[in-house]
């Protein structure tokens, strides 16, 4: 499996002096040291990585092993496929066949200290696996959207609809690429191979073919539908079961709704993250509900039982004497029920009306409570 560039690890560039590299290690190392982060398994990968990095670039011979083949992988020479005979060199260990095929056997060994960063960097296979994946059945990319679910659909369950824009299998080719009635056959450059052999001085080298791409085959008639690819746009509708108990943030998959796979290989999935709508008398935080009941004065002062709207209907709440405004009165167990778990509870908070005008009785009465407070 290729390593990611050292450099973009410690987070420095190319040109970083030894402090600076020191520098990024310590500060990152720091962030990510096993005892900080103890149980951590992603962590603990970055601080080995972490280490690795700086093991190479805090070295003066290493780094400069590691430059000349990051020269190769990241800049000077481009990618590796467009270095003639190098996916013949990462698949067998050697060249070509050819003319000097046999002269021109060499294997990573023969490149010492440097040969072996260079195939921990890039493994024995990396082109071999590259040219292979262009023609192996492979599975379909997941889609990931956000779908917003109506209060009541999220409480109580159902079902919800969602269109998607994503690729689909071309109708008329069927997914082929070709035009019904043609077919596909073997690539006339390369002889159904996907490389063709080039020979550089004492050197053969194989590179892919430039016509069938790497992949062996050529379509005879392109389909006039795809243009040869094999896929349309297209838009899906699809229906959702949203479970009882549904919150927002909650992911629901749709195994085989993602995009089409390639080369016969299966679809892939489809993730679907929760935004539960808002409602006018209710908020959701997690599994509890909160509303809001206005009292009088009296009622807030003295107690009282009041009926309040909940998810499912009305109920009595006992208002207890000298409740205060913006105190959270709870109704156990009359929340959202997580599926195949408990209830969450629904809070109430207080608000206590205040009148705006005062009769002469009211207003006598008010002070007269006042000064016997004072008392």
């Amino acid at each position: 499996m290729a390593k990611r560039d050292y450099y973009e690890v410690l987070g420095v560039s190319k040109d970083a002096s030894a402090e600076e590299i020191k520098h990024a290690y310590r500060r990152l190392a720091k962030q990510y040291h096993p005892d900080k982060n103890k149980g951590d398994k992603a962590a603990e990968e970055k601080f080995k990585e972490i280490s690795e990095a700086h093991e190479v670039l805090s070295d003066r011979k290493k780094r400069a092993q590691y430059d000349s083949i990051r020269n190769f992988r990241f800049g000077g020479y481009g990618d590796f496929r467009d270095f003639p005979g190098f996916g013949e060199f990462i698949r067998t260990g050697r060249a070509a066949r050819g003319p000097y095929a046999e002269e021109a056997t060499f294997t990573y060994e023969d490149l010492g200290d440097l040969g072996g960063l260079f195939s921990s960097l890039f493994g024995g296979d990396f082109l071999r696996s590259r040219m292979r994946r262009e023609t192996r059945p492979r599975q379909g990319e997941d889609l990931n959207f956000r779908l917003e679910v109506p209060f009541e659909t999220a409480i109580r369950g159902g079902k919800a609809t969602i269109t998607i824009p994503k690729e689909a299998v071309c109708s008329r080719c069927r997914g082929t690429g070709a035009e019904p009635g043609s077919s596909r056959r073997p690539c006339p450059s390369c002889g159904g191979r996907g490389s063709v052999h080039i020979s550089q001085g004492p050197f053969a080298f194989s590179r892919p073919c430039p016509q069938c791409l790497g992949k062996g085959e050529v379509i005879e008639k392109p389909c006039k539908e795809c243009s040869g690819t094999g896929r349309a746009r297209d838009k899906s509708r699809i229906s959702v079961n949203i479970p009882a108990g549904a919150t927002s943030g909650m992911r629901v998959r749709l195994k085989g709704q993602g995009a089409p796979g390639q080369n016969g290989g299966p679809a892939g999935d489809l993730y679907l993250t929760l935004d539960i709508k808002g409602h006018p008398k209710f908020q959701m935080r997690g599994r509890d509900i909160y509303s809001e009941a206005r009292l009088s004065i009296r009622d807030a002062a003295l107690g009282s039982t009041v009926e309040v709207e909940t998810i499912e209907g009305k109920v009595s709440l006992k208002v207890p004497p000298g409740t205060q405004p913006g105190s959270l009165l709870r109704l156990r167990g009359r929340g959202v029920k997580a599926p195949g778990g408990r209830r969450g509870d629904h809070y109430v908070k207080v608000s206590v009306d205040i009148p705006k005008k005062l009769t002469p009785q009211q207003q006598r009465l008010l002070e007269e409570f006042a000064k016997a407070q004072s008392k």
